[in-house]
Order: structure tokens, then sequence, then C-alpha cells
């Protein structure tokens, strides 16, 4: 389900693999990861329930959090990986180009 940024093979295996999306990355994408969270996995019966319940275990949110707030949630996410654990960056598609 955490899958954000999904990428071509090439990008995948080459270029993102690995590292967290960068800050800018993940801002300029926002309205698509919540569009795509709303369409793939809120509207459907079974995925529904269980996006939820990742997003509460993985990022602490209730489960009655908006889109906008479980977004904020993984930027604070984002953060404490790249701050704690020194995770690499990807700065996405867009910021190669």
């Amino acid at each position: 389900l955490w899958n954000l940024f999904p990428a071509d093979r090439k990008t995948n295996q080459r270029l993102k693999r690995d590292k967290l999306p960068s800050a800018g990355a993940l801002a300029g994408a926002q309205s698509q990861i919540e569009t795509w969270w709303h369409h793939a996995w809120e509207q459907h019966p079974t995925f529904g329930k269980r996006f939820r319940r990742e997003a509460n275990a993985a990022l602490a949110v209730l489960a009655s959090a908006t889109l906008p707030e479980i977004f904020e949630a993984l930027e604070w996410r984002r953060l404490r990986l790249r701050q704690d654990a020194q995770v690499s960056e990807w700065p996405g598609a867009r910021e190669l180009a």
C-alpha cells in the first residue's frame, strides 16, 4: 500500500531504489498521492479498511484522519527516517529532468 512513487522499471531499479522521496518530490506529488489513496484504497471495499489500519500503525494517525492529515503524518515520518536513519533521498523524476 505504501509505494507512493510507482515508477517504470528502469527508474525504480536504477534511480529510485531504496531511497526516500525528497521533501520537494513528496510535496510536489501530494495531490496525486492523495488522489491515488482515495481511488485505489479508500473506495475499495477491502483495501479501505486496510489502508486506515496501516496508516494508523505506521503513522500514528487516528482512524478518522483525513487524507491531508495522513499525508502530513507521512511527511513527518519521512523527515524522521531522513534524520535518524540517514536514508538517502531520491529527488523524483521531475527534479531529475
